[in-house]
């Protein structure tokens, strides 16, 4: 992976967790957001996991949303 690809990477998953906390209404506290993860009382989410999984065939928010719906945030 070179320079590019790093800060690329890296930008998309500030945007995820950025949309994440924006459409949950700052419902989660934004401490909460590790690099990789979001860190919840309950549970630990794999944001990086997921957005690989889901980044082919959904865009950057509906990726975002499923995060939410599905865990309930």
């Amino acid at each position: 992976m070179n320079g590019i690809d790093l800060h690329d990477n890296l930008k998309v998953r500030q945007d995820l967790k950025f949309l994440i906390y924006d459409l949950s209404n700052h419902r989660i506290d934004f401490h909460n957001f590790d690099i990789l993860t979001l860190d919840l009382p309950t549970k630990q989410i794999d944001l990086a996991g997921t957005y690989q999984v889901q980044k082919k065939d959904h865009t950057i928010e509906e990726i975002a949303w499923s995060i939410i719906n599905d865990n309930q945030l």
